[in-house]
């Protein structure tokens, strides 16, 4: 067996086509439409924009190479070694792969000798993008499982990461080889994995053009229903590249439009799972034998039999070049049974659509997440600077999946679904620069139970105290608040349209006068000062400052809410009493929140939850 699998064309990847038919005029009719859904939604850029790429990446080029210059000068280099020093940019992710979409990022690399340190990317590196007039939103992340500086260059969105090879000088016809990961760490080989992962994907697929299709519906797909983003949870673009490579793989000559349709086959039955919850062991997505490399360099590879934490891997998607890693390591068990509910759902569409009974526009209407739930989870992060604001906002993005993770654990909470990307709250007309990341509960109601409570301000805590650990968390210039956010009580523009009588009589309730609204919620005024509704402690009547900043403000119900919790008082929403309630007992305060920034106090999320 093993030798027939070495034998086989390795653009089959691990095992046998499941179908080797061509596509039919049906097929191909359906995959001409789907090119033209593509095209309606912008997802290929002009002549003009692929050329102001080029034209970006070449000076991002010399950009590196200067910044390789001025740190070997500054390292006691003479000018002529140091102009020979080198540097040199890679492309990876989405751009590399050909996918890209108009406006849309690049993942680039640069390589960099052995002189230059990561200490000298986020210092010098940094200061050069700075001191370029059309560089802008330059949002360094060190602490990034992948350290990485975030900006745009002339308009263009670039994601740059660093890597630092065990070489004197860098030639300017360097490819990214097995042998170049001898002498670096861990995070300088995660940085050259993306380039060299693109780069065998492209080889390992039996047609690059129709892979390319498939994965910009794919990635359109999953886009439009909230579930790509690797940080939240979720799968990122190399996760869907490799998935949809598989599928390739399997139908070798398949059309774009019956690759899609597979898609959704194949993942929707593929084994999946957390062996912890009594399911069984994941199946692993492979697109060619998991290899140990040829130069015996030692570096961690993927092996669930010799590493017992990777037994646990949800499902595991995993890179096809040494060292082989899980792409999907982020994954939380919330988002995979979301996952699971979406691949039915687009088996579901893809089925009808290939029957004639449906449209493709169907599969990718976006989804209601704001309608979908009733009770959110409002994780903001806050500084007195755009700049530490942006800084702040990206590390508590990066770090969300722990909270989604400790949800899961929570009793009669199924976990939290996370919108994929902050909403923008206060924009520092105030003084405060803030956004908004909304964390849709998953409730398992049980109408048997009697007290149908959670406790949530463990979970809101232990988060907080984990994102003050940052080694740039400034406790006089940011921080963190967790609260808890009824679906009617959401900002206007992001309430979903899609509701029934009864929350449409609920929110017509909103149009009472905003005082006596907030006076019948709130009841008894606070004993303590800092989680009064109006931030002083004093009566029970009192409206936060921040409440209504346009973009996702202050969350109007969680401030008086939490101010009843301190004082005791259960809080029963009267228009909301069907969904949930926040209750004082035994869970302190209505939640969490840092040290204080110059600003109106306002409290936090957690205290027990009331279910019915």
């Amino acid at each position: 067996m093993e030798q027939n699998v070495a034998n086989q064309d390795q653009r089959y990847g691990i095992s046998k086509p499941i179908s080797l038919n061509p596509p039919t005029p049906s097929e191909q009719q359906l995959s001409a439409m789907l090119e033209q859904l593509l095209h309606r939604h912008n997802l290929y850029e002009s002549e003009e924009e692929a050329a102001k790429r080029v034209s970006v990446l070449g000076r991002l080029n010399s950009l590196a190479r200067e910044f390789v210059k001025r740190a070997s000068l500054a390292k006691g280099w003479d000018a002529a070694m140091a102009e020979q020093a080198g540097a040199k940019i890679f492309t990876f992710g989405s751009y590399r792969l050909g996918v890209h979409a108009s406006g849309a990022d690049i993942d680039t690399l640069l390589v960099v000798p052995e002189h230059i340190y990561r200490s000298d990317f986020f210092d010098l590196m940094e200061n050069i993008l700075r001191e370029q007039p059309d560089v802008r939103d330059l949002e360094p992340v060190p602490s990034a499982y992948v350290p990485i500086i975030k900006f745009e260059l002339d308009g263009i969105p670039i994601d740059l990461l660093f890597a630092r090879l065990a070489m004197s000088t860098i030639p300017e016809d360097l490819q990214i080889e097995e042998r170049h990961l001898k002498g670096i760490d861990e995070p300088t080989v995660r940085s050259l994995n993306g380039t060299r992962v693109a780069s065998a994907i492209l080889s390992l697929v039996p047609n690059v053009a129709n892979f390319r299709t498939t994965l910009r519906c794919v990635k359109l797909w999953a886009k439009k229903r909230g579930i790509y983003s690797n940080a939240l949870g979720f799968l990122g673009g190399v996760a869907w590249a490799l998935l949809t490579a598989r599928v390739c793989q399997l139908y070798p000559n398949a059309c774009p439009a019956t690759l899609l349709a597979r898609f959704f086959r194949v993942y929707v039955h593929w084994k999946s799972g957390d062996v912890t919850r009594n399911e069984s062991q994941p199946v692993p997505v492979l697109l060619c034998p998991i290899t140990e490399g040829t130069l015996n360099l030692g570096l961690k590879v993927w092996n669930p039999k010799k590493f017992p934490r990777e037994r646990y891997d949800l499902m595991p998607v995993i890179t096809p070049c040494y060292p082989c890693m899980n792409s999907t390591f982020n994954m939380t068990y919330s988002n995979l049974k979301i996952l699971k509910r979406e691949f039915a759902r687009g088996l579901e569409i893809a089925t009808r659509v290939e029957e004639r009974e449906a449209e493709w526009d169907e599969l990718f209407e976006a989804q209601d997440f704001f309608g979908t739930y009733r009770n959110f989870v409002v994780v903001r992060p806050l500084a007195v600077s755009e700049d530490e604001h942006r800084r702040w906002e990206g590390t508590v993005e990066s770090k969300l999946r722990h909270l989604i993770k400790k949800l899961e654990v929570v009793p009669h909470l199924g976990g939290a679904h996370p919108y994929p990307k902050p909403v923008p709250a206060e924009d520092g007309s105030n003084g405060i620069w803030s956004s908004n990341f909304y964390l849709g509960l998953i409730v398992e109601k049980d109408p048997t139970r009697g007290d149908n409570t959670v406790l949530l301000s463990g979970a809101a805590s232990e988060f907080a105290e984990m994102l003050k650990q940052w080694n740039q968390f400034e406790r006089e210039s940011m921080a963190i608040e967790i609260q808890h956010q009824l679906a009617t009580d959401l900002p206007p523009q992001l309430r979903s349209r899609k509701r029934g009588p009864g929350r449409a009589k609920r929110e017509r309730e909103e149009d009472r006068p905003a005082a006596a609204a907030k006076q019948q919620r709130v009841g008894p005024g606070p004993a303590t000062g800092e989680t009064a509704a109006n931030g002083k402690g004093g009566g029970g009547g009192g409206r936060a400052k921040r409440e209504e900043v346009s973009g996702g403000g202050a969350p109007n119900g969680a401030s008086s809410a939490a101010a009843a919790a301190s004082a005791g008082a259960p809080f029963v929403d009267p228009d909301e009493a069907d969904d949930l309630a926040l209750d004082g007992g035994g869970g302190g305060a209505g939640g969490y929140r840092t040290e204080t920034v110059p600003r109106q106090p306002s409290a936090a999320a957690g205290g027990q939850v009331k279910l019915e």
